[in-house]
């Protein structure tokens, strides 16, 4: 009765019957009949091997179950070499509902509501492939999803990459449309945890750690191999493909939607549907509970920009030239053989910085002026503040006597002679 009741409770919530089956370990079908039965249906007691040739061995197939062990072709061996004489099939019935019993304690989970502003979800999902037109080809495509756990107001943004600088760039996005809660739940991405120490506590990415210090979030994981704790960015990332990627999908597939355009149409479907509708689980319209939400949100307004472009470091060689990313940029001369800061933003831009942070004229040596060479004879002093011109040495070309081929013969006979 219990199990029937939950089954129809998690359908009137809206959820699938795939993913029902999946929670309680029924067939499809099965629940489906649940959904459409008025009543529980009374089913006839199972026959259970409580006594006959497995019988004596109860005792030792429980203590292996706790230990661990459920591998009926394993416990049939170890009980075979005791002494029993039955088939596998025996064992099987009697291990299935222990299975069961141990598969649901595993997976329950008791469900927690967050009060406004305590917490979000974070989590990244594939969406495939999109075509980029200034790179000539096709890029995987990842999908950002933000959910605040108090009213599931949601922000949606696509990427091309999933690495550490876009990863933070999607949160200062989130944190501009919707506000900074007090932490932030993360499942075991590698993009904000780099593993955990002995004491299970987790080990930081540097610049991650200064960037939730920036804003002002606690980041917290789940437990290994628990991703149901995330569970409310996870139904997220679901209603994402089933509600907006479907409407869409197709045109990223045929090319014909680029990324840029994605994005302001995945903008457009959180504004005026996603966080429009009424949530299944707390009954409310999104939007009217986040402005429950709101004012006890941090804000990133009055804070000073943060940096999310790429950082390296180049040596610049004698004539003044920096490679980064296979294209070679000219840097004044005073800087040859000193090490310099590249610094490239999310949309290509490329900045070079002195040690000391001073930005310096560069440019892509296809586009940098190539300066005169200047002829260190009468050529006049460099002008105080002026950068050096490159010097050439200035020389006359020498003049080479003609002569007759005979004497070359003579001195190479002179040779060998010698």
């Amino acid at each position: 009765m219990e199990e029937w009741i939950d089954v129809r409770e998690l359908m009137r919530r809206g959820v699938s019957v795939s993913e029902i089956a999946r929670r309680t370990g029924h067939d499809r079908k099965t629940i489906r009949k649940v959904v459409t039965d008025q009543a529980p249906a009374r089913r006839a007691s199972t026959w259970a091997p409580e006594a006959g040739k497995l019988a004596p061995f109860h005792p030792y197939l429980e203590r292996r179950l706790e230990e661990g062990c459920h591998n009926a072709v394993v416990l049939c061996e170890e009980i075979h070499a005791q002494g029993y004489a039955g088939q596998i099939s025996i064992l099987r019935d009697y291990l299935r509902p222990r299975r069961q019993e141990l598969r649901r304690q595993r997976e329950a989970t008791v469900r927690f509501e967050t009060a406004p502003g305590k917490q979000a979800q974070v989590d990244w999902g594939e969406f495939g492939t999109i075509w980029t037109p200034a790179e000539g080809r096709r890029r995987k495509l990842y999908g950002f999803v933000f959910t605040l756990g108090y009213s599931r107001a949601q922000y949606l943004e696509f990427t091309i990459c999933c690495d550490l600088e876009h990863f933070v760039a999607a949160h200062l996005e989130a944190f501009a449309a919707l506000g900074i809660p007090d932490t932030i739940l993360y499942d075991n991405l590698k993009t904000a945890i780099l593993g955990r120490r002995p004491d299970g506590s987790p080990v930081f990415p540097g610049r991650f750690l200064d960037f939730a210090l920036y804003a002002g979030f606690t980041p917290k994981f789940c437990q290994p191999y628990r991703p149901r704790t995330k569970g409310k960015v996870e139904r997220g990332v679901g209603y994402v493909r089933q509600n907006f990627w479907v409407r869409v999908g197709h045109e990223v597939r045929a090319g014909t939607l680029d990324l840029a355009g994605l994005n302001r149409r995945a903008r457009a479907w959180s504004e005026q549907i996603a966080n429009q509708r009424v949530h299944g689980t707390h009954g409310a319209v999104v939007w009217d509970r986040y402005q429950e939400e709101a004012p006890v949100l941090g804000r990133l307004a009055g804070r000073p920009a943060y940096d999310t472009a790429y950082h390296a470091l180049r040596r610049v060689s004698r004539d003044g030239r920096v490679s980064y990313r296979g294209v070679v940029y000219q840097v004044p001369l005073r800087h040859a053989l000193r090490e310099v800061q590249v610094h490239e933003r999310l949309d290509g831009a490329v900045r070079i910085h002195a040690p000391d942070g001073t930005p310096l004229p560069a440019a892509p040596l296809a586009d940098a002026p190539v300066p005169p060479p200047a002829v260190r004879q009468g050529a006049g002093p460099v002008e105080s503040g002026a950068e050096p011109a490159l010097l050439v040495l200035g020389h006359e070309a020498p003049v080479v006597p003609a002569r007759e081929l005979a004497v070359y013969e003579e001195v190479a006979r002179a040779a060998r002679v010698g």
